[in-house]
């Protein structure tokens, strides 16, 4: 009898010493690797880069810690042709139809007044003077008249710097908005644009257009959100996500939407938030981009990663022990 108590006490503390050892596992060797500039270069966000990951073939993660502003391009309900300002609705919740957006953030450049939109659109949108004002990567031109893809209630087409479904770029012109990734379904985050003058890091590391992602709240609600890559920003901004990646990192409902423009920025707006970043070829997302697949592809990432607590235990020990 003693030698069965002794070995069942050496078998306990051998599982106890085993699972001790598996909850400090969680080193993932994340270290600062470079800085990109946040809020028009007034400010910084450090990204780190974790070791290589061998079930995920020898990947090296990237991770950035920061709050979420709310990108809306890609919806139908970004940009009105009446509702310049987003403002409509706030105003008037019973008016329609209202944007989510202030038209100027669909502008060449920004800080032009919205008087100006205003002027082009009065005068029937003429074509040369009409991009002077947007910007094309933004409001999607029809590839007859030129002028800006509008819907028959009045919403500009915005685009995003991906396509959601396969043959999408041949379409470029056609006005249908539903060819680009939609932010009010597709969780997505958004990442500062490549010039010749700056950049990527994030391309350098393998991290592009259509790449998975995964968002993780703060641990007093520990939402852990899937998303991809899918779009691309000013230089100098960065901790940008669409509207779906934020709805679900607020715990807002499935089919929740924001009801005008300060509505999108008072409850879509995420706090501090992580993201973890899967570069690779083998982590960009097929297309047709939805929210299943993109759940279905983030969801197997973060397994063979290690799931969502280890990374909330990575980041405490190595980044952030508030987290």
């Amino acid at each position: 009898m003693s030698n069965q108590i002794f070995c069942r006490a050496a078998l306990l503390s051998l599982f106890m010493l085993s699972s001790g050892l598996d909850a400090y596992s969680a080193d993932c060797g994340f270290q600062p690797s470079f800085t990109r500039p946040d809020e028009g270069g007034s400010s910084v966000v450090k990204v780190y880069r974790g070791n290589a990951v061998s079930q995920l073939n020898g990947m090296r993660p990237l991770l950035l810690v920061t709050s979420l502003k709310v990108n809306t391009d890609g919806t139908k309900i970004s940009y009105h042709v009446d509702d310049t300002t987003g403002r409509r609705c706030a105003s008037d919740p019973s008016a329609t139809p209202c944007a989510i957006n202030n038209i100027r953030n669909a502008y060449n450049n920004s800080d032009r007044p919205v008087s100006d939109f205003v002027a082009v659109r009065e005068s029937g949108f003429p074509v040369s003077k009409t991009w002077e004002v947007l910007s094309p990567d933004i409001i999607e031109k029809n590839m007859v008249t030129k002028k800006p893809c509008t819907t028959p209630d009045g919403y500009l087409v915005s685009m995003t710097a991906d396509v959601a479904v396969a043959g999408g770029w041949n379409r470029v012109g056609d006005c249908d908005q539903s060819k680009w990734i939609d932010a009010l379904s597709a969780p997505a985050i958004v990442l500062p644009k490549q010039t010749g003058s700056t950049p990527s890091e994030f391309a350098a590391n393998g991290v592009v257009k259509r790449s998975l992602v995964v968002g993780f709240s703060r641990s007093a609600t520990k939402r852990t959100v899937f998303g991809i890559v899918g779009d691309y920003g000013p230089v100098k901004e960065i901790g940008e996500a669409n509207i779906a990646m934020n709805r679900k990192l607020n715990g807002l409902a499935d089919n929740d939407q924001p009801r005008h423009r300060q509505d999108a920025i008072d409850r879509f707006q995420a706090g501090q938030t992580a993201i973890l970043l899967f570069p690779g070829n083998e982590l960009i997302l097929d297309r047709p981009i939805t929210e299943a697949r993109i759940a279905q592809a983030g969801e197997s990432a973060l397994a063979r990663f290690g799931g969502s607590e280890k990374v909330y235990k990575c980041i405490r020990d190595e980044i952030d022990p508030s987290f």
